[in-house]
């Protein structure tokens, strides 16, 4: 998976768990996740985990976990997702971002 942050300065968010079908990760026991996020070079872009809540057409209140990309100058970062189920169970993905 690749993402492009077009100017420095600038930043994209990338949605962990936005419905059950697409989300990266799923607990086959239905735990609880929390997620950490680390870039392999923070000169070129800052991440953090952050959250979005939202009201939808059913009128409830929904919060997703998002990735928050920043990027500071140009080059590329591996991003490493990792979510944690807190029973000792844990996966990892990454993905690289190119600031252009």
């Amino acid at each position: 998976m690749f993402f492009a942050v077009n100017t420095p300065g600038m930043y994209v968010t990338v949605g962990i768990n936005e419905k059950p079908e697409r989300s990266w990760f799923i607990d086959d026991d239905g735990d609880s996740l929390s997620y950490t996020v680390t870039s392999s070079n923070s000169e070129v872009v800052d991440v953090m985990i952050g959250h979005e809540s939202y009201t939808d057409l059913d009128n409830q209140l929904l919060t997703d976990t998002r990735i928050l990309v920043t990027a500071k100058k140009l080059g590329i970062s591996t991003i490493t997702l990792t979510a944690n189920d807190g029973k000792g169970g844990s996966q990892s993905v990454k993905f690289d971002v190119q600031v252009v």
